[in-house]
């Protein structure tokens, strides 16, 4: 191979610029004590809040807190269809949000359409919380 054609498909990069110190043109154009100026936002005055974002969202969890309080439960699939998750998430949620983080006691109990979980209520050991309206 040719040293000419060697050196052709080597790629130049040129001379080095050398390494700025101590800032550039705004820390030049600045007086010595002044602080920085900071771009700041504008305060937008805020309308009034749409009647739907006011009313509080039903959260998923309150949703199965409020099917589980049902008379006759609730079965896993149920709560899928209910809130669009996986099994494996709501078996976590009863394990380890519901019994462990708010300390509600959850029974279970076969039934003809699967295994069906309900609150208990602390009153009564065994039975199922009545719901109240």
């Amino acid at each position: 191979m040719k040293s000419s054609t060697k050196a052709a498909n080597v790629k130049s990069r040129g001379p080095k610029k050398p390494l700025r110190v101590g800032g550039g043109k705004a820390a030049e154009g600045q007086k010595a004590g002044k602080p920085i100026n900071v771009r700041r936002t504008r305060n937008r005055a805020s309308r009034e809040p749409s009647p739907a974002a006011a009313a509080p969202r039903q959260s998923k969890q309150a949703t199965v807190i409020a099917l589980l309080s049902r008379p006759e439960g609730v079965t896993v699939a149920e709560v899928v269809a209910a809130t669009g998750w996986q099994p494996h998430t709501v078996r976590g949620l009863f394990s380890g949000t519901l019994k462990k983080k708010l300390g509600l006691e959850l029974g279970s109990a076969p039934a003809d359409r699967g295994r069906v979980y309900r609150i208990v209520d602390p009153g009564r050991t065994g039975e199922p919380a009545r719901a109240k309206g």
